[in-house]
């Protein structure tokens, strides 16, 4: 205890008496205030400090112990950080960040702050006798970012040395980051795109996270000095002073707002226009003469009624013999969970098989446009994994079993279905664990007002035709006027019907002689929400939320004059409403 008792103060007076020099040493060599970044490379004595290139007497090296070790004295001495090597006691001070260390050498102690501990396996001796400290403690203690290039077997350092802050220093002295830019020339005309080049840096090298501009606009359409603002910041939280430059905008035109947008709105998002141009622009375009051929091919099953789900039974039944499509949308809005299916009965003499050639199919969930989009999307890519499925003669199975529903949950499914013979397809609302033949008892659910049945027609195909007409020019699907409703029959209540919305239809359209235009959608029957393929690429209106009329015109394409046609390919999602206008506005 005496013994222990005499290190620990004789340790302590060698600690008092080093920082003593210590303090001396930090005062006569002053440390840099840039920002520093050094490059060590493992076990070769190249060393790069801010691009210079240095040899090391003992290179970074990675011990027995996995661990890396870097050189203490080439790094204090190239962050300005004091480290003292005292003879006499055969002892070295080191200050690391906000921590004093001293190292007993001969007793291969470590004094840590004033605690005593061994000197291993935070520091080592290297073979040239030179202090190394592990590279994760000295530069988490000093405050150093840092990153091993495997490639290269390089530790890449960057130190920006603690500055007090205060209000007069510049940015660049503050460590906060500079905000900087500049116009792409000295005018612009009126309606001409305006190029900005962000010249912001940050000081310490961590890079800008955050961007605020004010002021800045695509284009100016008055003519004067406008004053632009930037401000930025970095991915410490460290903001930037504002930085504002004035641009000037001369008495020339090159574009008005209108044609501005048209030529310049990013695709995929709205354009906003004043009342007046909208009027004259858009809802006053031109109606382009469209030639409509309804497709039978493919008988379309539609159970959408009762759409909310207040009792357990049969929703919709009817049959299918070769090509058919099943549609399915309906929102549980009982206390108790329900298991919907769609049951698959052969009544036939021979085994059937049903094939899926394309599918839409969204787990359930309570946000109704989400599982309508989503079904939409999904069917327009065309991704199929259902297998083949077989019946035989005078069985039932499960052609879709999808999770239970909660109370407020919905689902919304397409199927493309091709069968060998009829079957039978049952949509039903199901006790969760039934089995399936217990589907055929439930009482057919009674009819609640949107749409059921069985429809002829789930394919519609249109030519549109622009040539030769100018200005704005539109056509519309959906409105029951220029694009009709398809008919149909419902078998539980023996009576024609037609399909309100058209949902489960498929359009085909073709827009001959385009031109060069901006394609544009105006969602005119309220919430829409829904893909669409043009020219056979996938185009999502919108990309997040949805449209509706008083978010003005949806920007979806602009074609370059040359094309012959312009294809569109789209279904009405379930939880959108048509009509929707398409209109093409030409572009000098």
């Amino acid at each position: 205890m005496i013994t222990r008792g005499r290190k620990t103060v004789v340790s302590a007076l060698i600690f008092t008496m080093l920082f003593g020099m210590l303090g001396a040493a930090s005062a006569a060599s002053a440390a840099s205030s840039a920002a520093m970044k050094v490059w060590l490379y493992v076990n070769k004595p190249e060393a790069f400090v801010n691009g210079q290139q240095t040899l090391l007497t003992s290179p970074a090296t990675v011990s027995p112990n996995g661990k890396m070790y870097v050189p203490v004295k080439f790094l204090g001495d190239t962050f300005g950080l004091p480290v003292v090597f005292d003879e006499a006691t055969n002892t070295i001070a080191v200050t690391a960040g906000t921590s004093n260390v001293a190292i007993d050498l001969t007793a291969r102690t470590a004094l840590v702050d004033g605690m005593p501990g061994p000197m291993e396996p935070t520091f080592l001796i290297s073979q040239e006798g030179k202090l190394m400290a592990q590279l994760t403690w000295f530069m988490d203690r000093i405050g150093a970012k840092y990153e091993y290039d495997g490639l290269l077997n390089r530790v890449e350092v960057n130190y920006q040395p603690p500055i007090e802050w205060s209000p007069e220093l510049p940015s660049s002295v503050s460590g906060k980051p500079v905000a900087k830019f500049t116009f792409g020339k000295d005018s612009y005309k009126m309606g001409e795109p305006v190029k900005y080049i962000d010249l912001s840096y940050d000081v310490e090298g961590d890079g800008i996270k955050w961007v605020t501009w004010e002021g800045k606009q695509d284009a100016f359409f008055t003519p004067g000095k406008h004053p632009v603002k930037l401000k930025v910041e970095d991915s410490q939280g460290n903001v930037s002073d504002w930085f504002t430059k004035e641009i000037t905008i001369t008495d020339e035109t090159m574009y008005s707002p209108v044609e501005f947008q048209m030529q310049h709105a990013k695709l995929q998002s709205f354009v906003k226009l004043e009342k007046a141009d909208l009027t004259k622009h858009i809802t006053s375009a031109t109606k382009l003469p469209v030639a409509s051929i309804r497709d039978e091919s493919r008988k379309l099953l539609m159970s959408d009624s009762p759409e909310t789900i207040v009792e357990y039974g049969v929703l919709y039944r009817d049959t299918v013999d070769g090509k058919g499509r099943l549609y399915a949308n309906h929102i549980n809005e009982m206390h108790s969970d329900v298991q919907f299916a769609i049951i698959a009965t052969n009544e036939g003499t021979e085994p059937a098989t049903i094939e899926t050639t394309r599918q839409g199919e969204v787990y359930p969930s309570t946000f109704i446009n989400l599982i309508g989009y989503q079904a939409s999307v999904d069917f327009l890519v065309g991704d199929v994994n259902k297998p083949t499925l077989t019946i035989e003669p005078g069985e039932s199975k499960a052609y879709a079993y999808l999770p239970k529903l909660t109370k407020g949950q919905g689902i919304n499914l397409i199927y493309d279905v091709e069968t060998s013979d009829e079957i039978t397809f049952t949509f039903a609302a199901m006790y969760p664990n039934d089995p399936m033949e217990a589907a055929q008892s439930y009482k057919e659910l009674p009819y609640s007002g949107h749409v059921r049945g069985s429809f002829p027609t789930s394919e519609v195909r249109m030519e549109v035709d622009a040539r030769g007409i100018s200005g704005a020019k539109k056509f519309t699907i959906g409105d029951n006027v220029d694009d009709k409703f398809v008919p149909g029959y419902d078998v539980f209540r023996q009576q024609t019907v037609e399909n309100t919305g058209n949902y489960g239809v498929v359009y085909h359209i073709r827009i001959k002689n385009p031109g060069k235009s901006a394609v544009m959608m105006l969602a005119r029957g309220g919430i829409y929400k829904g893909p669409m393929k043009i020219n056979g690429e996938m185009v999502l209106a919108p990309g997040s939320g949805v449209i509706t009329a008083l978010d003005g015109v949806f920007m979806l394409h602009r074609t370059t004059g040359d094309e012959p046609y312009l294809d569109i390919e789209l279904t009405p999602p379930a939880g959108s409403y048509f009509p929707i206008d398409f209109v093409l506005h030409p572009i000098k």
